[in-house]
């Protein structure tokens, strides 16, 4: 039985990637994508079975990063606020970044035509992002640091304070990414707002 490397996967992504934002979710082929990685067809499909399956493959890549990110982030502040503040700025940082904007707007001009596709991106990804954040606010709340009675829908809160109407203006094109100042005043009044209303 043949093993999966890492790095031809990894490469299968990266190219994948360049070609969905390059051609869009139906102008892009597998045949393009083993191009672009570049692996034979049959390599592909060992890897992937289908187009919805390295899309959404690809959104979790993104994913995956910023689940790396606030692991590390949090290790100097375990269970804490300043960890809590730490998660924040790592999902701002991913949400707002041009790749992710990219794929958001990729999704939603492709859903009217793969509707599945929606379900499968969020399997992948913003449900795993709200489950992680949920065991984390739990942990501040069994250490009485914030009083959360609905993890996932505290997490709902928190997420979608960060997102914010400046994300809107992002995805349509009237705003051009997060400056610095911008981003941590964001981040700063979302986690302040959220603290303020979880008081323990």
């Amino acid at each position: 039985m043949r093993t999966h490397s890492p790095a031809k996967r990894q490469a299968i992504l990266d190219g994948a990637r360049r070609e969905f934002l390059a051609h869009g979710y139906s102008g892009t082929s597998m045949e393009s994508i083993a191009e672009a990685a570049p692996v034979s067809k049959p390599t592909l499909y060992r890897y992937f079975s289908s187009k919805h399956a390295l899309f959404a493959a690809v959104v979790e890549s993104q994913c995956d990063a910023l689940f790396m990110t606030l692991s590390e982030a949090t290790l100097t502040e375990p269970e804490s606020v300043d960890g809590l503040k730490a998660i924040a700025e790592g999902f701002v940082d991913l949400i707002y970044s041009k790749d992710s904007l990219a794929l958001y707007r990729l999704l939603i001009a492709e859903q009217i035509h793969f509707p599945e596709l929606g379900a499968q991106v969020y399997q992948s990804s913003c449900g795993p992002m709200i489950e992680w954040v949920s065991r984390y606010l739990s942990a501040l709340d069994r250490r009485g640091l914030v009083e959360i009675k609905q993890p996932d829908a505290s997490s709902e809160i928190l997420l979608g304070m960060l997102q914010g109407a400046s994300h809107f203006r992002c995805l349509i094109g009237i705003q051009e990414g997060l400056l610095q100042d911008q981003r941590d005043a964001l981040v700063e009044g979302a986690v302040s707002l959220f603290l303020k209303g979880h008081q323990s």
